[in-house]
């Protein structure tokens, strides 16, 4: 059985933490769990990730840190998880881009947005408290 969870792209930027902080408050409202998929180095097993969760105030009911699974990018990683978690919600921090940027280097949260088979909530990081 897949419990239903609010699911945040984690990564150790001000990206990943603009999601996080706001992931945390949509699985209050929701009265939903919290996954965190972390995308970011693979080489600290998810420390990093769950120190992040740690600092949460308040700190979600219940929260699950998720590590990437190897040989596998991240967009992928995290629309593979968004059906095996149930997600209800899909969070992901993105940053200010000039619009050539965007056209050069493509858009994560774009693809997230088009591949993702739940609603994605996407979070500018920029000022303190995510807002952007």
């Amino acid at each position: 059985m897949v419990v239903v969870v609010v699911l945040v792209g984690w990564s150790g930027t001000a990206e990943g933490a603009a999601a996080l902080e706001r992931g945390a408050v949509e699985a209050q409202l929701r009265d939903l769990p919290l996954a965190v998929l972390d995308l970011g180095a693979r080489d600290d097993h998810g420390e990093a990730a769950r120190h992040a969760v740690a600092g949460l105030q308040p700190a979600p009911a219940a929260v699950r840190v998720l590590p990437r699974p190897e040989h596998q990018e991240p967009v992928d990683a995290l629309l593979d998880a968004v059906v095996a978690e149930g997600a209800d919600l899909v969070v992901v921090g993105t940053r200010r881009r000039s619009p050539v940027g965007k056209f050069l280097l493509g858009s994560t949260a774009q693809r997230v947005i088009l591949g993702a088979e739940a609603p994605v909530l996407v979070v500018k990081a920029g000022r303190e408290g995510g807002e952007g």
